[in-house]
Order: C-alpha cells, then sequence, then structure tokens
C-alpha cells in the first residue's frame, strides 16, 4: 500500500494545506528552503499542484516527510499565524507524518525531527 493510499481524506487535506503553506507562505526563506526540504520551492511547488497524484517518484514521498516534518518543527516565530495557512492544528499534523511514513508513532523530541529527515 502507498502512503497516499493509507491516508484518510482528511489527511490528504492536510498534507496539501502543508505543501502549499511551504512553497507559498512566510516559513522558510529562499536561502535555506532547498537545504531544509531537500528539494528545490519549484519542485515542491509541482508537487503540491499534482496532488496527490504525482509523477515525481520519491520525490512526492520525500516533500511530504520533509514538508510535515519541518512545518513541526523549524518555522521559528510563526505560530500565532498558523491558523492563516492551515485548517488543522499543529497537534492534528503532528499525527499525520507516523501514517505518511507507516510508522508506528510520532516521536516528536528534535531526535524524532533528525531521524525523520529524509
Amino acid at each position: 500500500m502507498s502512503a497516499v493510499e493509507r491516508m484518510s481524506a482528511e489527511d490528504l487535506r492536510i498534507i496539501k494545506e502543508c505543501l502549499d503553506a511551504a512553497v507559498n507562505r512566510p516559513f522558510f526563506p529562499d536561502w535555506e528552503f532547498q537545504t531544509l526540504m531537500g528539494l528545490t520551492r519549484g519542485e515542491i511547488a509541482a508537487i503540491a499542484a499534482a496532488w496527490p497524484s504525482s509523477s515525481e517518484g520519491g520525490g512526492q514521498d520525500d516533500a511530504v516527510n520533509n514538508v510535515l516534518n519541518m512545518l513541526l518543527g523549524y518555522p521559528h516565530d510563526h505560530e500565532s499565524r498558523w491558523h492563516k495557512y492551515s485548517s488543522a492544528t499543529p497537534e492534528r499534523i503532528a499525527r499525520v507524518p507516523a501514517r505518511w511514513r507507516g510508522d508506528d508513532g510520532f516521536d516528536g523530541t528534535a531526535k524524532g525531527a533528525f531521524d525523520r529527515l529524509r
């Protein structure tokens, strides 16, 4: 079963919002976007535009994994504006990466964030 097939309709909506937020919102500066995500802003924008379908192969898996991971742990001082970019709370979003990866649970520690990087 693919990662997309494991997701509920709500999960797919949340992931789409997160992909769009990563690409179009103030969370990640251009100068470090590719370093943080492992893909360019344009590559993730293409994945978001085609969501949930993708011809990007492994790029889609990496994009979703890294966007969710970085949105949950990286963007500093944006917590008060999060509701403008996602209908889901960070706590709700935190439950999605484990299902996406096929893991048993979500490790919210700094070690967990680094372990999830691809």
